[in-house]
C-alpha cells in the first residue's frame, strides 16, 4: 500500500514538472486535508484524512471537444477495523473521466454530448470479501447551451447508471437528472438539479434535488451546494460551504459539509477540510 501512495505522489510530481512549461497546460496537483464528524462529543467516530488529487481538464479542435480526468487517493489517518478484527489505516480512490463534444449552433447556442464515468468509493485498503469494494457510475448525457448578454443559460439531461454497487448482489440502478443553470457575466452562477430514479421500480420517482450558488470574483470563488433528499426527516439536508482564494496559479480553499440537517434529535455531522492546489 506504501508503494501505490509513493507511486502516486511520483505521478503527480513528475506530471507537473511536465507541463511546467506549457502555460495553461489544464493539469492542477493538490491535496486536502479534512476531519469527518468532528464535533463528535469524544473522538471515537472522528476520522481524519489526506487526499492528495490530480486533475487534467482541457478543451481541443477550437473547443468542440472537451477532457476532464481527475483520481483523488484518500488516506485515512485514523484507523479502523478491517473485516479480521485488526486496525489499519484505509485507503480509498475516486476518479472520474469526462468526454464532451460541443455543437455550435449559431453564433450563441452550442448543443453538447457528454459521457462520463465515476469509480466512486474504490476501497484499496481494506477490502472486504462480501463488497465489490467499488461504485462504478456511467452517466450519458445531453446539454443545450444559449449565451445572451448577462451570461449564459444551460439546460442538461443526464442518465446516471450504477452499474457496479459496493454491496455484490445490489441491483443496477438507473436514473434521470435534469439540470438547469445561469452563468452570469458578472461572477454569479446558479444551478438546480433535480435526481430521479426508474430502475428498480420498487424506488423509482423523485430522489433528491442538488443546487448550487456561487460567485467569482478576480481571487476568489465562494459556493454554497445543497442536497436536499426526497425523506428529508430522515435522512436530512446536506449543506456545503467553500471558500476559495486565488493566487496566480495557487488555490487555497477552505470548506465544510454539515450533514443531516433537519433531522429531529439528531446532531448535525460538521466535516471541514482545507487544501490547495497548483495550476500548470
Amino acid at each position: 500500500m506504501k508503494k501505490f501512495f509513493f507511486l502516486f505522489l511520483i505521478l503527480c510530481v513528475v506530471a507537473g514538472f511536465a507541463a511546467a512549461e506549457d502555460e495553461g497546460s489544464g493539469l492542477s496537483i493538490g491535496v486536502e486535508f479534512g476531519i469527518k464528524n468532528i464535533n463528535e462529543a469524544n473522538n471515537d467516530n472522528r476520522f481524519y484524512y489526506l487526499m492528495p488529487m490530480l486533475i487534467y481538464e482541457n478543451s481541443f479542435l477550437n473547443d468542440a471537444l472537451d477532457v476532464y480526468a481527475e483520481i483523488d487517493h484518500t488516506i485515512g489517518l485514523t484507523k479502523v477495523p478491517n473485516e479480521y478484527g485488526n486496525d489499519v489505516n484505509p485507503h480509498s480512490m475516486y476518479v472520474d473521466l469526462m468526454l464532451g463534444y460541443n455543437l455550435k449552433i449559431g453564433d450563441a447556442s452550442k448543443l453538447s454530448f457528454i459521457l462520463e464515468n465515476e469509480f466512486d468509493e474504490l476501497i484499496i485498503y481494506p477490502r472486504f470479501k462480501g463488497s465489490n469494494n467499488l461504485t462504478g457510475i456511467f452517466t450519458p448525457a445531453i446539454k443545450f447551451t444559449q449565451t445572451f448578454d448577462a451570461g449564459d443559460i444551460y439546460a442538461k439531461i443526464g442518465t446516471p447508471i450504477t452499474y457496479i454497487q459496493e454491496y455484490k448482489e445490489a441491483d443496477t440502478e438507473v436514473g434521470l437528472d435534469f439540470t438547469l443553470g445561469w452563468d452570469s457575466s458578472f461572477g454569479l452562477g446558479l444551478e438546480a438539479k433535480i435526481c430521479t430514479l426508474i430502475v428498480p421500480g420498487e424506488y423509482a420517482g423523485y430522489s433528491h434535488l442538488e443546487t448550487t450558488v456561487s460567485y467569482e470574483a478576480e481571487h476568489i470563488y465562494i459556493e454554497v451546494e445543497t442536497i436536499i433528499p426526497k425523506e428529508t426527516d430522515k435522512d436530512g439536508i446536506t449543506i456545503t460551504p467553500e471558500f476559495d482564494l486565488i493566487f496566480g496559479k495557487f488555490t487555497f480553499y477552505v470548506k465544510s459539509e454539515f450533514a443531516g440537517v433537519g433531522i429531529s434529535d439528531s446532531q448535525v455531522v460538521v466535516s471541514p477540510a482545507l487544501g490547495i492546489k497548483l495550476s500548470f
